[in-house]
This record gives C-alpha cells, sequence and structure tokens, in this order.
C-alpha cells in the first residue's frame, strides 16, 4: 500500500472555472479516506487528478514521497471503480477479473487462484460465468470491486460507487466494502455527497466547498465538534439546529437570551463569547441533545407541531424563536401534535458560531 500527499494542488477548466483550489492533504498507509461534499465541490476532481485522468493546472502529488505529477494513469498503481461500474460487457464475470492480470502476463494458473481469492471475498464465486447483464447492480459493483482488488494496486479510488444502487443495498454494500477494506488493508479514497456513507466508512473525512477543503477529521470530529455552520448542517440527520442568541457579560457570568429562553454560563467557563458582548450569535444543537424534561427542569415550554416516527426513534417537530427545530426522542416517548412539552438542552454540546463568518466561535471550554 502508499501514502499520498497533495502539495497545494489547484484545477482550472479552459472556461476558466477553477474547480479545485489550493488543496493540500495527507492520506495515510492503508487509511479509508472519504471525500464528502455537495455536487460541483471539486471532490471527484480530486480524485481524478490522482489518478491521472485530469491534469493538475498547479501543485504536486506525491506517493510515498515520489512526484507522480506527470506520470500516466498505467503507471500510478492505482485501481478506479466508478458509480457506473465500468465492467465489460462482452466478458463473464471471471475474464472481468481476469483481464488486467493476464496483461501483467501472470501464469494462467497464478491468475486462477487470485480471480477465485477475490470472488470468495467479495461473495460472487457463484456468479464467475455469468455476463454482466445477467447480473444486478449490486452483483455488477461487487465485480468491479473485485477486478479492482485482484491487481493489487498501492491505492483503491473509488467514486461514488454505491449510488446506483438502491437504499437498503447501499448501506449493505457499504459494509461489505469495509470488511473488504479491512482484509486487504488498502488505502482507499472514496468520493460520496452522502454523509452516511462517509461517517459508516471513513477512518477521516475531508468535507469540500467550492473546490477548498473546510474541515478534516475522524467522523466523531466532524459530528461533534464542527468547524462551522456549513460543516454543522451538511453532517447529520436531521441536521443541527441553529438558533439566533443575544449575548450579555456581566460581571461574573454570561447570559444568552433570545425571547423564548436564557442560558447562563459563568466567564470562566466560556472566554470566548466575552468579546461577543452585546452582539447576537448562533447557537447550535444537535437534535438528540434536546431532551424532554419536567417544568421545574426546562429551559422552555413549546408545542409540538409534527410527529416524525423513524422506528427506533421519533422526530419532534416544534419552534423555537419562530424557527423550526427538529428533536430526536426514544420512541416509547409519545408527544402528539399539537400538545405542549417542556425542553432542556445539554449544555455541553452546544456550539456557538459568528453569524457573519458562519465560523465555530473558539476558545469555549463550555460546561
Amino acid at each position: 500500500m502508499a501514502n499520498l500527499r497533495l502539495d497545494n494542488i489547484y484545477k482550472r477548466y479552459s472556461k476558466g472555472v477553477m474547480a479545485v483550489k489550493g488543496v493540500s492533504l495527507s492520506i495515510n498507509d492503508g487509511e479509508f479516506l472519504v471525500l464528502l461534499g455537495p455536487s460541483g465541490c471539486g471532490k471527484t476532481t480530486i480524485l481524478r487528478m490522482i489518478a491521472g485522468l485530469e491534469e493538475v493546472t498547479k501543485g504536486n502529488i506525491f506517493m510515498d514521497d515520489v512526484d507522480i505529477t506527470m506520470l500516466p494513469p498505467w503507471r500510478r498503481n492505482m485501481s478506479m471503480i466508478f458509480q457506473s461500474y465500468a465492467v465489460w460487457p462482452h466478458m463473464t464475470v471471471y475474464q472481468n477479473i481476469a483481464y488486467a492480470l493476464r496483461l501483467k502476463k501472470m501464469s494462467p494458473s497464478e491468475i486462477d487462484r487470485i480471480v477465485k481469492d477475490v470472488a470468495d471475498m467479495t461473495d460472487i464465486t457463484k456468479y464467475l460465468d455469468r455476463y454482466p447483464n445477467q447480473l444486478s447492480g449490486g452483483q455488477r459493483q461487487r465485480v468491479a470491486v473485485a477486478r479492482a482488488v485482484a491487481v493489487k494496486p498501492k491505492i483503491f479510488l473509488m467514486d461514488e460507487p454505491l449510488s446506483n444502487l438502491d437504499a437498503k443495498l447501499r448501506v449493505s454494500m457499504r459494509t461489505e466494502l469495509k470488511a473488504i477494506h479491512l482484509k486487504t488493508g488498502a488505502t482507499t479514497i472514496f468520493v460520496t455527497h452522502d454523509q452516511s456513507e462517509a461517517m459508516s466508512l471513513a477512518d477521516r473525512i475531508v468535507i469540500m466547498r467550492d473546490g477548498k477543503i473546510i474541515q478534516i477529521g475522524t467522523p466523531e470530529d466532524v459530528y461533534h465538534d464542527s468547524a462551522n455552520m456549513f460543516v454543522a448542517n451538511f453532517i447529520g440527520t436531521p441536521p443541527t439546529n441553529f438558533i439566533k442568541v443575544k449575548v450579555s457579560v456581566r460581571e461574573r457570568e454570561i447570559i444568552l437570551f433570545n425571547e423564548d429562553f436564557k442560558i447562563i454560563y459563568s466567564k470562566e467557563s466560556a472566554p470566548g463569547l466575552i468579546p461577543y458582548d452585546e452582539s447576537d450569535i448562533i447557537l447550535g444543537i444537535r437534535p438528540e441533545n434536546i431532551t424532554i424534561t419536567k417544568e421545574n427542569d426546562a429551559l422552555l415550554k413549546t408545542e409540538c407541531l409534527l410527529v416524525e416516527p423513524q422506528g427506533s426513534y421519533n422526530i419532534i417537530v416544534t419552534k423555537i424563536v419562530g424557527k423550526i427545530v427538529k428533536i430526536v426522542v426514544p420512541s416509547e416517548i409519545k408527544i402528539r401534535p399539537g400538545e405542549t412539552f417542556y425542553i432542556k438542552f445539554k449544555k455541553d454540546t452546544i456550539l456557538f458560531f459568528d453569524p457573519k463568518t458562519e465560523e465555530r466561535i473558539r476558545e469555549e471550554k463550555i460546561s
């Protein structure tokens, strides 16, 4: 396997469109790294530059400290798995997997051993004599994965490989891809716009927007320690609730308030909020960090507008300061539309954002 390093890379297309803007990134040997972001953010362009399918306008790409920026794709020892599967329709599954091995002049016995090994790993042994048009989408995607694994590349590149599958099959294929990664120890770069996919697969997630990296971290980092409002909104289903509050710094405490509620912190526990005295900030709270409570322990009283059952949990929709807020509660909690109830926030999970820059207000030591 291999380490990969992107050093300040740019991609400008012929009409002046800057798709990637100064991206620097290191991928560790054996890591499963996910590039995540909305359509048009530059993630697939980065993957294609790594593969050698797109020229780098500026910057360099290194693999194991060797500059590969100008190397053609076939000399990079990488395997790419596409959204469209890209299996040969006129070849059987066996022939699809064996094709690249034959190009390497391997012996028939060695090819046969490798094909059967990777077919077993990807659970397609019984389909080896079939043609792609005789397979389901999930089975064809397994063929593409098996073909990529067979050549033992230094790096696997996956461009939204699950997006053409139905929702149930996507979930099962995620599990299989993760299991294959653990078996092979392969360095893998995976592109997706699906945050659930990213959270379940990644060792680290690179969140992108408008050709730039917004945040890099483990799934836990980007979820619980979001760098800005974009990340807090993009990661999580339902996403973070955002509520405007005014800051009032007193002699010993900091009060955050609006027309619906008031939260008090000591100055020592939230020093990052002191410069915002008499200004508005944005409070961010995850839906599961709002809890239903008794009146004497409540932050505020609110009304249920709607309940969205999700099986193991329910989403309660309400309004705070005239803004829709979603709350995740266990399914055994029964609250009906029109019913009033009391809630409080888990104070140590609240994030604060500057309303102008939308960046996290750091330094806070909330408790």
